[in-house]
């Protein structure tokens, strides 16, 4: 019995020590294998990584509406071609920041270029002149900024907008008295909705007859989010004593918000809204019949006319200041036929 103790005290140590070395050989084996992994897996993200020799960036007040996104998508596959690349700044952040901050910081950052959705304020002028006194180019997009030193704007002729909703209103007149209203933005102080609003008047008194009655109407909406958009058309359909015959949306997430608003409260077939941009959901609501017609305003030439400005001054010194894209209104009758057109030249509305 003593010499089986003293056998399995002598096996003892034995064993250990081949625990440890195993332990120890498992441990190096791992090691060297997993670092093999990382290297190996580093060297792949290397091989796809790639890079451009020119940082352009697009900064807009809300980075969640489906016709920036659309414009910025388009920029960003016509900025490849110019081995240039487009950062969508400010999006995705989990500090938001208005866009004076964003021009800031792009101007600090030194990019080669700016595609901004401008506004008229004396601080946005100063912000786009200092851009461009430290050789960056600044392009505005849907809305100006004329008393800055950009390079070149891009929009829409807001008249021939105008003429536009105003055709729609007098097409929707049935003889009845109507009231028509047109959503304007409150935090806005740029001309283009004024001149889009007065093109809609005079479009509108000029195919009345004199006994005709159409009162029309701008109020302004709250856009500093989409919840006070809501909010303000909100109050708007609550109203029942002042109840619009006619609502006319300057951009899409007023758009939005009116045709929800009209079906919450059982209004469809009451109020008539006439729409912008061409979104899957605003082309659905017409389908159903909750909006009457939408502008649709080529948000992919819109992007291409971006960068394409930005190239043709980098390359010349000199581009056009003024360049628009194309419109169009679309109702019931056009649908099937643009929804086809989209088709076949691959695009989803």
């Amino acid at each position: 019995m003593n010499k089986v103790g003293q056998g399995n005290k002598r096996a003892l140590p034995i064993i250990l020590y081949i625990s440890i070395v195993s332990i120890f050989i498992i441990t190096m084996f791992s090691f060297f294998y997993f670092r093999q992994k990382f290297f190996t897996i580093g060297l792949s993200k290397e091989v796809d990584y790639e890079t451009y020799k020119k940082h352009y960036v697009m900064i807009t007040s809300d980075t969640k509406s489906p016709f920036w996104e659309a414009v910025y998508q388009e920029a960003r596959t016509e900025a490849k071609a110019y081995n240039a690349y487009v950062e969508y700044m400010g999006k995705n952040l989990s500090t938001p920041y208005d866009t004076k901050e964003l021009l800031k910081i792009a101007t600090n950052c030194n990019v080669d270029g700016i595609i901004l959705e401008g506004d008229e304020s004396e601080e946005t002028t100063n912000l786009i002149n200092k851009a461009v006194e430290k050789g960056i180019m600044v392009i505005t997009v849907l809305k100006d900024n004329p008393k800055s030193k950009r390079q070149c704007f891009i929009g829409v002729n807001n008249y021939n907008l105008g003429k536009l909703y105003g055709e729609q209103v007098l097409a929707l007149y049935k003889g009845e008295p109507e009231r028509v209203l047109v959503l304007m933005d409150s935090g806005s102080s740029d001309t283009n909705q004024n001149i889009v609003y007065s093109s809609i008047k005079e479009t509108i008194y000029e195919g009345l007859k004199e006994s005709d009655t159409v009162e029309l109407q701008a109020v302004s909406i709250r856009n500093d989010n989409r919840f006070s958009s809501e909010e303000s058309i909100r109050d708007i359909i609550m109203d029942v004593k002042h109840l619009p015959s006619i609502m006319i949306c300057l951009n899409d997430i007023d758009t939005k918000c009116a045709y929800q608003a009209v079906v919450d409260h059982n209004k469809v077939g009451e109020i008539d809204i006439l729409g912008y941009y061409d979104s899957q959901d605003i082309l659905a609501a017409i389908q159903k019949q909750i909006v009457h017609s939408t502008v649709a305003i080529d948000s992919k030439e819109m992007g291409s006319l971006c960068i394409w400005a930005l190239e043709e001054y980098k390359t010349s010194g000199h581009v056009s200041s003024y360049l628009t894209a194309d419109m169009e209104m679309i109702t019931m009758k056009e649908l099937d036929i643009y929804l086809q057109k989209m088709n076949e030249v691959g695009t989803t509305p």
